[in-house]
Order: structure tokens, then C-alpha cells, then sequence
């Protein structure tokens, strides 16, 4: 009894900020509309009513009812620094995201008669996991949680169940990544699906922070209406920086001691760039298969373009590797001496102690003509159900509900109140954080490939001020023809 009380009490709270938001966001469409006709208003207030009534209705799933008798269902996951992949906690200890994933699991327990387990095994070790699948050690492990690489490794080693081939499994439910699924798909195969219960995988979704102090002293144009007008664009983003960039001790050498356009992480630069500008360095044909897709001219144009706005102007300071989103990065956008800053929401958290106050914009378009923004995932993680597996359908119905309840639970916690309120430091912040979940696309080369394309020869070329993308054509494709070999196509 007191555990349901606890349940009932932390959706509540859930709700009431919920509507809370929802009212805040209406009174400011109303306060902006006053002279609309009464049967308009009305019609508002019919519709908030109806929300209020059950704000989470639209993610509720179709799985009906079922007992597990009481069994231990286990989830595999791993540590890593740039996420928290946690899937399971025993208490609540009033921060968000943890109490948030602690109610997820206890309604799911409840109304399933099932106890959810958490196993942690080392990073980057799925040759471990691949050996139990291969051992056939059915108690080991119900779920688990992969690197992008290795869930397609598992697929084409058929260790692992596609996703079409899982039972009580809904895609187009609003709980499931609309933008980036699609994305995931090869030889018409679902065979992985990022979703709410992937939710880690928003953490290393990418952004940019400017600095609102620099945009006032200077008196440059006010980002989030750039973006708002649809011209926030790499020429915008070069005009910007222009002006701020400085030699601040006068010592004739740019360097760790002055001010830059931008800082990030070598190697996170190019796709940065090149994947807002709606373009994939992999690309899939007719049949779904992919292909490389760097030689078209769009890639090339946006390829191209991010050396000049950020080489040929001395925007960048080349500052080494480290994080995703590095300390040394952190540091100098802290101290003044960087207009823009790549971060992913993960790092987001990481600037609250910052004194001066900056803003959230996703990145901008190649050009005025590109229709929408586009917003980069820089790896994810996916849960899957190896084949060793003796309960598929206990399986599906689970993951099924992890996806529906995360996205009732954990996503308002880590959106609406870890980065919306705590994080964000304005209502525009909040509005672009909408912006950017919205658009979020993942290209092959960028995360399953990222050995080879991305963290190979992309972020090499990109520290040597290397352009010479054609010599690079020939190798990449033969990489991408083993990776084609090895698709199992039906």
C-alpha cells in the first residue's frame, strides 16, 4: 500500500507540472492573441480540459494486461562518461532523472507482476556479451543495451532480433523517435529503434550555447530570432564571429589565451556541420542499402564550407580531445574567450555554475533555401532482445512498456525539469530544446561507422586542415562495401 501511495503521489506531481507547463505555454499564446474571436477561446479551453483530463493519453500502449508471476526480468547496460545509461534504482533521492526511472520500473513491476534487474558489464566489452549469446545462457540476460556499432554487429550476426520480427512492438507510437528511426533502418530492416526508453540517447543529442554577454557587448543579432526567421545559416554564424575573434594578450600567436568564434571537440566539427546542413555523409538507395554519399554536391558544398567559416576565419581554436564535449571547451566558453560552444544536453548540466548567462540554438542551415533545421545524434544506444531469449513475447510487451512509461516518466523529468527549468536559463532556451528534439537524424557515418568515417579520416582531416575529400573516396567505399556484405538481405 505504501509503495502504490509513493506511485500515485510521484504522477501527480508529474501531472500538476505537466499542466503547469502546458498553462504557462497557453497563457502566453492567449497574451499574444487577445483579440481572437470568444468561440476560438473557447475552443482552447475545451482543449486544455481534454489534456487535463489525461496529459499522457497519448502515450498510452495497446499491451493489455498480463501477469509474469513475479519473475526477474534482466536488463543489461554499462557505464559511460558522457551519458547515464542506468535502467533501474531502489530509492528515490529527490533528483529527477533518478526518481523519475525509479516510478517508470515500480508501475511497470506492479502492473505486470515482474521485477526488473539491472546488470552492468564494462564499455566497450561486447565481445563478452556476444560470447554468452553465443554460449546459449538464457538466464544471463532478458535486454541489452548496445553502442550503435555493436547493435548492428549482434543483427548481422543474427544474435539479436530485428525489431520488425518482435511481437507488441507499435513504431509509430508517438513513444518511439519519429525523425530518427527511419534513419535506422537498412535493407528495409528495422533492426534497431531508439526510443523514450533509449532516452540517453537525447543526452548526446548536439547544440550549440552562445554567450548572451558577448552578443549584447558586441551588438551582434539575437540568435533565437535568427532562428526563428529561418536565417540562421553558416554565413550568419561566420558574421557573428567575425567580431569577436581576438588576440587578447597581443602576443601575435592565437592561442589558449584568447578569444575564438567556436570550441569543440575536433573531432564532433564536420558532422556538426555537415548533417545540419540535411545532408548524410552514408546514404541509403531505392532498395534501402547504403551507400557513400560524400560526393554529391551538397556534402561537398557543406564539407567545404565549415573549413571556411571556421579555418579560413581563425573562428576555431584547436584545443585536443577529451569528453564529447571537453573541459578545455567548458573552460574557455566559461571564461569569455568563445562566442559558441558545441555541448550535447548531456554537458548542458555541466554549465549551471557558469556567471555569465548564455542560450541554446540548434545549428544553423547551410543556406536561407534548406527548408528546416536539422539536429545531429552523435551515437546511440538501443536495447535489444538477443535470440537466446526463451520469452520473446514477455520481451516485446516489456520493452513495449519501458518505451510508453519512459516517456511518461523519465522524458518530462530529464526534458521539462532537468534541462527546461534547471538548466536552461530562458523560455527561448526551452523553445529551441523543442526545436532540436524534433529534428534529430542520425546518419550511419557518423555513428555506426564512426570508427571508420567520423573519428578515422573525417576528424583527422579536419585537424590538419586537410580538404582533399577525393582522396579519401576509395578507401571509404571499400569500407562501406564490407559493411554492405555483411547486411543480411532477404
Amino acid at each position: 500500500m505504501k509503495t502504490k501511495f509513493r506511485l500515485i503521489t510521484a504522477l501527480t506531481v508529474a501531472l500538476i507540472l505537466f499542466l503547469s507547463l502546458l498553462v504557462a505555454c497557453n497563457s502566453n499564446d492567449n497574451a499574444n492573441s487577445i483579440t481572437q474571436p470568444q468561440n476560438d477561446a473557447e475552443q482552447e479551453i475545451q482543449e486544455v480540459e481534454t489534456v487535463a483530463e489525461d496529459p499522457f493519453a497519448r502515450y498510452a500502449d495497446d499491451l493489455g494486461e498480463h501477469d509474469f508471476g513475479g519473475a526477474d526480468f534482466i536488463i543489461q547496460t554499462f557505464t559511460n562518461e558522457n551519458v547515464m545509461l542506468s535502467v533501474n534504482t531502489e530509492e528515490e533521492i529527490g533528483e529527477p532523472i533518478n526518481d523519475a526511472l525509479y516510478t517508470r520500473n515500480r508501475i511497470i513491476e506492479e502492473r505486470f507482476n515482474i521485477n526488473i534487474v539491472e546488470t552492468l558489464v564494462p564499455d566497450f566489452d561486447n565481445a563478452r556479451t556476444r560470447r554468452v549469446i553465443l554460449a546459449g545462457d538464457a538466464d544471463a540476460f532478458d535486454l541489452i543495451i548496445e553502442r550503435c556499432p555493436d547493435g548492428l554487429l549482434n543483427w548481422q550476426e543474427g544474435l539479436v532480433y530485428s525489431y520488425d520480427d518482435l511481437p507488441h512492438i507499435d513504431l509509430s507510437k508517438p513513444y518511439w523517435n519519429q525523425s530518427a528511426n527511419p534513419t535506422l533502418t537498412i535493407a528495409n530492416n528495422q533492426y534497431v529503434a531508439v526510443g523514450a526508453a533509449s532516452f540517453p540517447t537525447y543526452q548526446i543529442a548536439h547544440a550549440l550555447l552562445f554567450n548572451k554577454q558577448m552578443i549584447q557587448n558586441f551588438g551582434l543579432d539575437d540568435p533565437y530570432a535568427l532562428v526563428r526567421d529561418g536565417v540562421w545559416t553558416f554565413d550568419k554564424m561566420l558574421e557573428l564571429m567575425r567580431p569577436v575573434i581576438a588576440d587578447l594578450n597581443g602576443d601575435g600567436v592565437m592561442d589558449a589565451n584568447d578569444r575564438f568564434g567556436y570550441v569543440a571537440h575536433p573531432k564532433q566539427v564536420l558532422p556538426n556541420f555537415w548533417i545540419p546542413a540535411d545532408t548524410f555523409s552514408v546514404g541509403k538507395d531505392e532498395r534501402d542499402i547504403p551507400y557513400l554519399a560524400m560526393m554529391n554536391e551538397r556534402f561537398m558544398n557543406a564539407f567545404n564550407r565549415t573549413f571556411e567559416i571556421l579555418w579560413d576565419s581563425s573562428a576555431y581554436f584547436m584545443g585536443g580531445g577529451g569528453a564529447d564535449v571537453p573541459e578545455w571547451a567548458i573552460n574557455m566558453f566559461e571564461n569569455n574567450q568563445a562566442l559558441f560552444m558545441d555541448t550535447t544536453f548531456f554537458a548542458i548540466e555541466r554549465m549551471r555554475a557558469m556567471e555569465t548567462d548564455f542560450g541554446i540554438i540548434p545549428y544553423p542551415k547551410l543556406n536561407e533555401s534548406q527548408q528546416n533545421y536539422v539536429s545531429r545524434i552523435e551515437y546511440y544506444f538501443t536495447i535489444q532482445v538477443p535470440i537466446i531469449n526463451q520469452n520473446v513475447e514477455r520481451a516485446g510487451i516489456m520493452l513495449e512498456a519501458l518505451n510508453a512509461y519512459s516517456a511518461k516518466t523519465i522524458i518530462p523529468a530529464f526534458y521539462e525539469v532537468a534541462l527546461k527549468t534547471k538548466h536552461a536559463r530562458d523560455n527561448e532556451s526551452a523553445e529551441m530544446l523543442d526545436l532540436i528534439i524534433n529534428t534529430l537524424v542520425i546518419d550511419i557515418g557518423d555513428t555506426t561507422l564512426c570508427g571508420e568515417i567520423r573519428d578515422g579520416f573525417m576528424a583527422s582531416m579536419f585537424e590538419r586542415n586537410n580538404r582533399n575529400l577525393v582522396s579519401q573516396i576509395e578507401r571509404t567505399e571499400r569500407i562501406i562495401q564490407r559493411f554492405i556484405d555483411r547486411i543480411p538481405i532477404d
